[in-house]
């Protein structure tokens, strides 16, 4: 703030300029003693009581800090002001934001801008207030009259910009597009556009019309020279080719693009994609739907089967032609793109109609023989190893063996002995060999990453060390033989292997995510959530990666652990819907539209997020049961969430369909795939297969967001409601025995039932399937194991006994 110091309200700099030190030394006490003597020698100045409000705030005294801003509002107001600065208006701008009374600080600029109406910069700090109340309308009209005032471009890309968050977040808001073309236009023929995201905004708006033609012809003229890198032009011309069919064009393109960027693998695929005239689906904002690995490469083309197999071999042969050009003018072993371009290619010929082809096997030796000591090597090829048969997994298993001589110590030999490892676990071959073998191969590891350890000394501890993957491998190898045998020992073992590899280097992260599901599984939840805590997740990752150890601390007696995981999560949640706006108000102002879109999408996505809503209900029934001897507590705990009512509303269908799944499932160790599923927990399977086990953990990966984790968010939004109406339910129900036949409320009887139905669908049951349930439990006749079936037992007995339909009261 010091760099907007000036007169304000009339106020020297001097006298301004020490409060701002203390408040930013977080000295609140004197900056607040030094605001007081300024009011007494300026006690109508708006400026001085916006200073003193944001103090107040800061000390934690939202009230008072609410009072005097509006002491400040109404002086504003008022006749004695002549004049409005900026200073005083952001001032309590800030105020009213930390205080979520965002409308406050818009009526104040509204009311300034109405009085001064050519004041650019108050009507830049209206435009700002819309971007923050996500009133793409009013920014819309704002900025445009700020284009009018001073022709100036970035206000007209404002505007544009405002257009774009109408059509992505409104209905019918499609329509707009046309306005925003033909307003570009008109200013590119007067003007022309002088920034590259000014261009880049303007093809979009016409990609989104699917006008690909004018777009190409915009980048093909003088326009396409403010993109200042030639591959970005090229790769956004073959874009638009291949959106308008022109596939020959785009492949040849996208051949340019290779030429200079071959190891440019997204472009590749395109380029394949184009050449057999797949429908290419080019990049999207993500959805949070979890696709498995091996399906990426299939992902990003999706088969029109337009060309005969002759064809489609000719067009394969020249795109080999043209691989194995950049493979010699490429010799370096950091560009591995081409030499996976060759396998790509061989697998298309294979899905081609030629399943027999030798040429993919020669295509991944070649593959392994150069880079085969790279870490990343074997995930490389994932989805090509599934395509060998079992002879050819054995040839290869073979050839990457004669690869190096596993008595020498070397980065290289030690890369070679993991990649071998890797496409071991890769292809499922471990799964199958006995367990004494498997024992074997788990030593080998240890001790090959004991021999290896030298060669980390240079690295800096927070590096990642030569070989860490042994250890992961090898605990992984143990879990399986605890698996087979029920041998607690083994996981033992797995645990000692791990905390070993963290004695060595304890940044190690995958160690600490395998602890934690370890120590779970067993049942030792205070040490899971020690190595959870010992991982330091913050911001965005507590949204990735929280599903390690919460579910497990909800469901057991560590309730101020699971509380504090919750308090964090929320307070990250809400400080960021609450200031993510301030990221959009930046980009504006340094002209980066695209990331106003990125930005405002990326809030919207963490606001439907699946989790958040979740989290939400659990914190309630967390707080809940802490303050469950209290009946006083518990009521002002349900008047706080609105007896559970907005819960509810957040639960209905139409708002369910629309959340987010944001829970990176990769990380999981393969045992547990996701939070509600353990294959330890079931018996092992001798006559499975490695490929059905891949199917099953791809399945459950998959039907993670629309199955347990969509039904358990429904039913935990339904339980702080439920708790309020059974709660008042039987106060009504012991009121009426007291008054001998006082009125019943029907209405909360009724929400009650229907409130049940739902949390019975949640379930897997009807209404009347689960009473059937609920009443065979009481009786003794039936005995469940599931708790939900026990919580809905509960309110379902309350329901019987207090509500006033007569034809389910007890």
């Amino acid at each position: 703030m010091a760099s907007k110091f000036g007169l304000a309200g009339g106020i020297p700099e001097r006298r301004v300029r020490p409060i701002w030190d203390a408040v930013d030394s977080r000295q609140y006490k004197a900056a607040l003693k030094l605001c007081t003597g300024l009011l007494a020698k300026h006690p109508t100045s708006p400026y001085a009581l916006a200073l003193k409000a944001l103090i107040l705030e800061k000390m934690g005294k939202p009230d008072e800090a609410l009072s005097v801003s509006l002491n400040a509002k109404e002086l504003l107001y008022s006749d004695n002001i002549f004049h409005f600065d900026d200073l005083t208006l952001s001032t309590l701008q800030i105020v009213f934001q930390r205080l979520d009374r965002l409308d406050l600080a818009t009526s104040c600029y509204e009311y300034a801008c109405t009085k001064y109406p050519s004041n650019l910069e108050l009507m830049m700090g209206l435009f700002n207030c819309y971007v923050r109340e996500y009133s793409y309308v009013k920014q819309q009209q704002t900025a445009l009259k700020m284009y009018k005032t001073v022709g100036e471009e970035r206000f007209l890309l404002w505007a544009v910009c405002s257009i774009q968050l109408q059509v992505h977040f409104t209905s019918g808001g499609v329509k707009l597009l046309a306005l925003a073309e033909a307003l570009l236009k008109k200013h590119i023929n007067s003007h022309s556009l002088h920034e590259p995201e000014a261009l880049a905004l303007y093809i979009s708006i016409l990609e989104q019309q699917e006008k690909y033609d004018a777009a190409l012809e915009v980048l093909s003229g003088d326009l396409g020279s403010l993109l200042g890198r030639e591959e970005d032009k090229l790769r956004l011309q073959g874009r638009l080719l291949a959106q308008a069919s022109s596939y020959a064009a785009a492949s040849e393109i996208y051949q340019k693009v290779l030429e200079s960027c071959p190891d440019d693998w997204e472009s590749f695929l395109h380029y394949i994609g184009c050449l057999l005239e797949h429908d290419v689906n080019f990049p999207k904002p993500c959805t949070g739907e979890h696709t498995c690995p091996s399906c990426s490469v299939d992902s990003a083309l999706s088969n029109k089967a337009s060309l005969n197999q002759e064809l489609v071999e000719s067009r394969l042969t020249s795109a080999l032609s043209f691989v194995q050009r950049l493979q010699e003018n490429n010799s370096s072993d950091c560009v591995r793109g081409p030499h996976l371009a060759n396998i790509e290619i061989e697998r298309q010929r294979c899905l081609n109609g030629n399943p027999n082809n030798i040429k993919l096997m020669e295509a991944l030796v070649k593959y392994f023989h150069r880079f085969g000591h790279l870490s990343c090597s074997a995930s490389d090829v994932e989805i090509y190893l599934h395509m060998l048969s079992g002879n050819e997994m054995s040839e290869l298993l073979d050839e990457i063996s004669g690869l190096f001589d596993a008595s020498l110590v070397s980065v290289n030999t030690l890369g070679l002995t993991i990649t071998l490892f890797k496409v071991q676990e890769l292809l499922g071959t471990l799964f199958t060999k006995p367990n004494t073998e498997l024992q074997g191969i788990a030593k080998r590891m240890v001790h090959t990453f004991y021999k290896n350890l030298s060669l980390s000394n240079e690295l800096d501890p927070q590096e990642s060390m030569y070989g860490e993957e042994l250890l992961s491998m090898a605990s992984s190898i143990l879990v399986q033989l605890y698996w087979r045998t029920r041998n607690l020992g083994y996981l033992l073992e797995a645990i000692l292997v791990l905390e070993f590899g963290l004695t060595v280097r304890k940044y190690v992260w995958q160690y600490k995510i395998t602890l934690v599901h370890l120590y779970s599984y067993l049942g030792a939840l205070p040490l899971a959530h020690k190595w959870y805590i010992t991982l330091e997740v913050k911001n965005i990752l507590l949204e990735s990666v929280l599903h390690h150890i919460l579910p497990q601390m909800l469901n057991s007696p560590f309730r101020q652990h699971a509380a504090d995981l919750v308090k964090d999560y929320l307070k990250f949640m809400d400080d960021h819907l609450k200031e993510s706006a301030d990221l959009t108000c930046l980009a504006y102002r340094h002209r980066t539209y695209s990331k106003v879109i990125e930005f405002v999408q990326f809030k919207d996505r963490l606001q439907r997020s699946m989790q958040y809503l979740s989290v939400k209900s659990d914190s309630v029934m967390l707080h809940l049961k802490q303050k469950a001897d209290s009946l006083d507590e518990v009521e002002s705990i349900l008047e706080s969430v609105s007896h559970g009512t907005k819960l509810v509303e957040l639960s209905n269908d139409d708002s369910m369909k629309c959340l987010t799944f944001n829970e990176d499932l990769e990380a999981r160790p393969w045992w547990t795939p996701t939070s509600s599923v353990n294959f330890l927990s079931e018996p092992f399977d001798e006559g499975s297969t490695p490929s059905s086990y891949r199917a099953k953990m791809c399945k459950h990966k998959s039907n993670e967001k629309d199955g347990p984790k969509l039904k358990d968010a429904v039913r935990k939004s339904l339980v702080p409601r439920l708790v309020d109406l059974s709660m008042h339910g039987c106060k009504t129900f012991l009121s009426e025995g007291e008054s001998n036949g006082a009125s019943s409320n029907v209405t909360s009887a009724g929400e009650m039932k229907t409130l049940l139905e739902k949390y019975a669908r949640s379930i897997g049951y009807s209404f009347d399937d689960a009473l059937s349930i609920v009443l065979g439990m009481s009786s003794g006749k039936k005995a469940v194991k599931v708790t939900s079936v026990y919580f809905y037992s509960i309110f379902t007995h309350l329901f019987l006994h207090t509500t006033s339909i007569p034809e389910y009261r007890y």
